[in-house]
C-alpha cells in the first residue's frame, strides 16, 4: 500500500517496489502530489489524494513508472548481479571507469539520463587527462634487495606488489605511484627518496573514451532488459573516431631469421612457445595454459580449452578462452610437433632430476625450471632481449598472432576460416591491417610453414 506524507508544498506518495539485487536495500518510487484546485474540502482532498496514490501504485506495479534509483546505486547493483559472470580482469577494468562516471553522472536518476547527457559526458572526457601519477626508481633496487638478503619474489609479496613491478624498478621502467608508495613503505623510506614522481599529462584517447561509452551502454542495456528504463540512452551517441592502427609485425624474411636464430640460440621452451605462436596464432594466455593432454601427437592437433591469468589476490588461475568461439582444435605442422616432443622429453628429464621438488602438478607445457606455471611476462621479456641481441625489430608477443592472420589471409584463406582458427568472435576482428612488407603467397591455407 502506498505511503502518503504531508509536505509544505503538497504530499509525497511513496510506493515500495521490492529490494535491491543483494537483498539489503528496499527500493521505493515516489512522486509529489499537489491539490488540483484551491479551497477543496477535507473529504474532496482525501478522495483526490487517495485516487492519485492508488493510480501511482498501480502504475508502479505494472512497470509504467520506472525506478528512481541514481545511476551510481544502479551500477553497484549491476556489479553485484554480474560479478560471478565476469572475469577478474574485466571487473577491474570496469571498476577503473567508475570514479569519472560517478563524479559526472552518478547523482542522476537513471530514468532521466538522456542521450545528450551521455554525449556531454563524452565531451567532458575528451578534455580529461590520464593524470595517473607514475614513478621511476632512482636507486639500484637489485643491489638494495641483495644487500638485504631478500629475493625479488619475497620482497614483492612483503610489499604487496607484483613481481613485474619489482622487475620494472630494476629496469628503471615507470610504475604507478601507488605501488611506489608500497615499496617505499616496505623499505621504511619516504617515496621521494627512492622514486621520481611523474605525471601523465596526455589526454584520454578516443579508444579509452569509447570504453567508457561501452561500459555505460552495457549497464543501460541491462536496465532496459529488466524493465527499469524504456530506452538505452547510449544509443545514437556521437563517438570519437579511433584511427586505425597498423600493427607492427615481422616480415616473412624477419620471421625466417627469428625462427632460425631461435633454433640456434634459444632454450627449447622458448623455441616451442614462439613456434606455437607463429604457426598456431594462439593467444599468450592460451599457450601458457596448455597441458600435455591438449597435444594430440597422433593427429597433429592442439586443443585450446582454457587460458591462464594472474591476479594479485588469486595468483595464477584458469578460465575459458576469451570468446565462445575460442575453444577450438588447430592442426599443427610436423616441425612444431617435433619441437613439442623434444620439450616433453626435456621435461621428463627435469622431473627426474628435481624429484620431489618438481612442481608441475597440472602437467603444463610451459613452466619454470622447477615445474611451476611460467609467468605471463616471461615470453615478452625473453623476446625483447632476444630481438635486441640479434638485431631484429622489437615486436610484441601478440604481434605473432597478427602475423599468423596476415600469412593465412595472404595465402588465400577465407576470412571465416581464419576466424575459426584464431578463435575470433567475428570475421571483422580477424582481417588484419595490410602490411606493405608482406606479399601474398598462393599456398594451401593450412600450410603457413610453406611460406616461412
Amino acid at each position: 500500500m502506498a505511503q502518503i506524507v504531508k509536505r509544505k508544498s503538497g504530499y509525497l506518495i511513496r510506493v515500495s517496489c521490492g529490494y535491491s539485487a543483494d537483498g539489503t536495500k528496499q527500493i521505493t518510487q515516489s512522486m509529489t502530489w499537489k491539490p488540483p484546485k484551491e479551497n477543496m474540502t477535507e473529504k474532496q482532498l482525501a478522495r483526490a489524494l487517495n485516487k492519485a496514490a492508488t493510480e501511482f501504485e498501480a502504475a508502479c506495479n505494472n512497470g509504467k513508472i520506472v525506478n528512481v534509483r541514481k545511476l551510481q546505486a544502479f551500477i553497484e547493483d549491476w556489479f553485484t548481479v554480474h560479478e560471478t559472470a565476469l572475469t577478474i580482469s574485466t571487473i577491474k577494468k570496469y571498476r577503473a571507469l567508475c570514479p569519472r562516471i560517478y563524479s559526472q553522472l552518478g547523482h542522476f536518476r537513471i530514468d532521466r539520463i538522456k542521450t545528450r547527457d551521455i554525449d556531454n559526458f563524452l565531451v567532458w572526457l575528451a578534455n580529461e587527462r590520464c593524470a595517473a601519477p607514475l614513478a621511476k626508481c632512482k636507486i639500484d633496487m637489485a643491489k638494495v634487495l641483495k644487500d638485504m638478503g631478500e629475493t625479488q619474489k619475497a620482497f614483492a609479496a612483503r610489499a604487496e606488489v607484483s613481481d613485474n613491478c619489482i622487475r620494472s624498478c630494476y629496469k628503471k621502467d615507470r610504475i604507478v605511484w601507488e605501488s611506489a608508495v608500497k615499496i617505499a613503505k616496505a623499505l621504511e623510506k619516504r617515496p621521494e627518496t627512492i622514486f621520481e614522481k611523474e605525471t601523465d599529462d596526455r589526454k584520454l584517447s578516443a579508444k579509452t573514451i569509447r570504453g567508457y561509452h561501452g561500459f555505460l551502454s552495457t549497464v543501460f542495456s541491462y536496465a532496459v532488459k529488466i524493465g527499469e528504463i524504456a530506452v538505452n540512452p547510449c544509443n545514437n551517441c556521437t563517438l570519437p573516431k579511433v584511427n586505425a592502427i597498423e600493427h607492427k609485425i615481422l616480415t616473412i624474411e624477419e620471421t625466417q631469421k627469428l625462427l632460425q636464430l631461435l633454433d640456434e640460440h634459444a632454450e627449447l621452451k622458448y623455441r616451442a612457445f614462439f613456434n606455437l605462436a607463429i604457426y598456431g596464432g594462439f593467444r599468450r594466455g592460451e599457450i601458457l595454459a596448455l597441458t600435455w593432454k591438449d597435444i594430440d601427437f597422433e593427429n597433429n592437433v592442439v586443443h585450446i580449452n582454457r587460458a591462464v591469468h594472474w591476479n594479485k589476490s588469486k595468483g595464477y588461475y584458469y578460465t575459458d578462452p576469451k570468446t565462445t568461439k575460442s575453444k577450438r582444435t588447430v592442426r599443427i605442422s610436423d616441425r612444431v610437433l617435433l619441437i613439442l616432443k623434444q620439450l616433453k622429453n626435456e621435461q621428463l628429464s627435469a622431473a627426474l632430476n628435481y624429484g620431489d621438488y618438481w612442481n608441475n602438478i597440472q602437467d603444463l607445457l610451459f613452466t619454470t625450471d622447477k615445474g611451476a606455471q611460467m609467468s605471463m611476462s616471461t615470453p615478452y621479456t625473453f623476446l625483447k632481449k632476444f630481438c635486441e641481441q640479434y638485431d631484429l625489430p622489437r615486436v610484441s608477443v601478440h604481434s605473432m598472432r597478427h602475423l599468423n592472420a596476415t600469412l593465412l589471409i595472404n595465402s588465400g584463406a577465407n576470412p571465416k576460416t581464419v576466424q575459426a582458427l584464431l578463435g575470433h568472435s567475428t570475421a571483422v576482428t580477424t582481417i588484419p591491417v595490410p602490411n606493405s612488407n608482406t606479399r601474398p603467397h598462393a599456398v594451401p591455407t593450412d600450410r603457413i610453414i610453406q611460406i616461412i
